[in-house]
């Protein structure tokens, strides 16, 4: 991800270079979320929400990004700004690549986190 990152940051800028730099990010983000850094993963998934208006194709960037950093609150205990944050990616955004499959993943995680909490 970091060969990727450093590749990127060389590059000319395209039509695409906001995309990749996000993917890029949502990928490190996922990683370091998995290794147990939280405020590096948190500032890369920001990163990408910051970029939202600036995305010219890759439009589910930041709604996937969203569900990650809702499992990323609810790892941290944080479990109401995780079903906010699910509920920002599935009610904000429309129209996108695998936009269902999101929807499927939000649905079972909001079923078993309200559940859980009650």
């Amino acid at each position: 991800v970091e060969k990727a990152e450093a590749t990127l940051q060389n590059e000319n800028m395209s039509d695409y270079s906001v995309d990749d730099e996000c993917l890029v990010k949502l990928l490190k983000g996922c990683c370091l979320k998995n290794l147990q850094r939280p405020l590096q993963a948190e500032l890369c998934f920001n990163h990408v929400i910051q970029s939202e208006k600036l995305l010219k194709y890759d439009h589910y960037l930041v709604p996937f990004t969203l569900f990650e950093l809702a499992f990323l609150y609810k790892s941290q205990g944080e479990i109401d700004k995780a079903i906010k944050t699910l509920e920002t990616a599935r009610n904000n955004y429309k129209d996108y690549s695998m936009e269902s499959r999101l929807h499927f993943r939000i649905q079972a995680a909001l079923h078993l986190w309200k559940t859980t909490s009650s």
